[in-house]
């Protein structure tokens, strides 16, 4: 019986482990109030190039970021399923947007 207690006592812990460690929200920098998620990393990767650039090509990324990324509210809840160097693949867990999967920048999730 003490061995029974004490393996779903485990489970227990482990499984809040798990569940706790699978949700982070967005978090928005500068003075924003939403995070921009792509639906793929070919068009994160351009845009974030672009806007590094600066002068006239950073302006061009500014407004393309408008048109290929979708605005979610900062502290959304998001599952991050995998980080790459800067970029986060995450999928939407609350809100009208539930269960949208994009890329993000590590930044931009806590």
């Amino acid at each position: 019986m003490r061995i029974l207690n004490f393996t779903l006592g485990a489970a227990i812990v482990f499984a809040a482990l798990a569940v706790a460690g699978c949700s982070h929200k967005l978090v928005a920098r500068g003075g924003e109030s939403t995070v921009s998620v792509f639906h793929n990393k070919a068009d994160f990767d351009k845009v974030q190039s672009m806007k590094s650039e600066g002068g006239a090509a950073g302006i061009i990324g500014g407004f393309g970021e408008n048109f290929v990324a979708i605005k979610i509210p900062e502290n959304t809840t998001v599952k991050v399923i995998s980080t790459e160097g800067t970029t986060a693949e995450v999928e939407v867990l609350d809100g009208p947007n539930k269960g949208l999967h994009g890329y993000v920048s590590t930044d931009n999730v806590d």
